[in-house]
């Protein structure tokens, strides 16, 4: 045997700190039927939800690699729009990533208006997360 196996059985297979209890007899309790199985498993139950945790992960994970988070320069620019926009009803084209479908889109219309506390800006019937809005963009009439 190699070292490492002599190691390991020592390790795991020294008992001897055990030897005090080793030979006390089961105790069963008369109050109490022993579990059967498959109440024993129930016990490990409320582990089973973290199962699919691991896939949901995944899958957001892949949904925000496609995301390009803005400069401050960048948000300091939006934010100055969205003030302008509170007072100035202009029809706008918002580029914005969609945490849905996990890809960037385009919704053109009017601001609504603006939850700072929620950080949620919203165009007609669109609500979007500011920091999700990479551009807003002022459509031009066309005369």
């Amino acid at each position: 045997m190699d070292e490492k196996r002599l190691i390991e059985q020592k390790i795991f297979n020294d008992t001897s700190a055990y030897n005090d209890i080793m030979n006390i007899p089961y105790h069963q309790s008369k109050r109490h039927l022993p579990m059967n199985q498959l109440d024993r498993a129930f016990q490990f139950a409320p582990f089973g939800a973290l199962e699919g945790f691991n896939d949901l992960i995944n899958e957001k994970t892949e949904f925000y690699s496609r995301k390009k988070y803005t400069t401050s320069a960048d948000e300091q620019i939006i934010m100055r729009q969205l003030k302008y926009l509170r007072t100035h009803p202009l029809k706008v084209d918002v580029n914005y990533f969609n945490d849905e479908s996990g890809y960037y889109e385009h919704f053109k219309g009017f601001l609504k208006k603006i939850n700072w506390t929620k950080g949620r800006a919203t165009f007609d019937e669109l609500s979007v997360a500011i920091l999700n809005i990479r551009s807003i963009k002022l459509i031009e009439k066309k005369l």
